[in-house]
């Protein structure tokens, strides 16, 4: 016998809101009052989660989707949503501003060491940052040479082993 499994059939979660109930605007301005009351401290940690979020979706991300997004533009994001200069955290970072720039353009691989002190900072697994870059350069390798990938298969390579031998 199939278990069932136990439908709601009315709450919150399944009718519709009427949004222009005065209900509703209460809740909003509650939501609000609630956001406002918060500390600089917990909305930062508010900022860095959301930027989180943002980038553990990038990552599951189906392969081919299209959407590239860059450490360096992750980065722009980290900064503008801190309102930090690029030039303050290059500097905090020990990097010449200009090296830093081509980490945010793109043109400069992120290496391990960094991806550390970042993960650091911004409270991140530093894997997460490395990931950005791998993904990123498989998704561009795969475009310039895909083709070319397709020519290994399991089965060529066993012919080829027997031929030789």
């Amino acid at each position: 016998m199939k278990k069932q499994t136990a439908v709601p059939n009315s709450g919150v979660l399944t009718t519709a809101m009427d949004v222009k109930s005065k209900e509703y605007r209460e809740f909003q301005l509650f939501l609000s009052q609630r956001a406002e009351a918060r500390s600089e401290e917990q909305k930062v940690k508010m900022e860095l989660l959301s930027l989180q979020i943002k980038i553990e979706d990038y990552l599951r991300m189906e392969a081919g989707s299209g959407e590239i997004i860059t450490v360096g533009q992750f980065l722009r994001l980290y900064l503008e949503r801190l309102g930090i200069k690029q030039t303050k955290l290059a500097r905090y970072l020990g990097l010449k501003p200009s090296n830093f720039s081509k980490i945010l353009s793109g043109s400069r691989k992120l290496n391990l060491e960094l991806s550390l002190i970042l993960g650091q900072i911004f409270e991140l697994d530093p894997q997460l940052w490395m990931s950005i870059q791998l993904k990123n350069d498989y998704e561009a390798l795969k475009h310039a040479k895909g083709a070319a990938y397709q020519n290994y298969c399991l089965g060529d390579l066993v012919e080829y082993r027997k031929n030789q031998d």
